[in-house]
């Protein structure tokens, strides 16, 4: 084989690889354009999620804040929710009592 017949060849195998990068640009240049429509859908997407957050998510949750809020300031404070209570144990004792003393005076007449 030549020189000239082993540069030919080699410049036939150069133009096979230049052929083959060529495709692969393309593929990739394919898959960019793709990965950028799904990126550009992606944030489409997470701006409607923003908008539904910032519209109905977060005004209902404040919505929840001031009622809870509400309802804590109108209960009754545990220590005078334990005071009835007690209160209620020492009625219901008198009130035994007092309906004892009535059956006992009522069999004594």
């Amino acid at each position: 084989m030549t020189n000239e017949e082993k540069i030919l060849s080699l410049l036939e195998n150069q133009g096979k690889l230049l052929e083959k990068h060529s495709e692969l640009l393309e593929k990739h240049s394919e898959l960019l354009e793709k990965h950028s429509e799904l990126l550009e859908r992606q944030g489409d997407e997470l701006r409607n999620i923003n908008l539904t957050l910032e519209n109905q998510v977060f005004p209902q949750l404040q919505a929840l804040a001031e009622g809870q809020k509400t309802i804590l300031e109108t209960l009754a404070p545990k220590s005078r929710v334990e005071a009835l209570e007690d209160e209620m144990a020492f009625m219901k004792s008198v009130i035994k009592a007092l309906s004892q003393e009535v059956a006992e005076l009522k069999k004594a007449q």
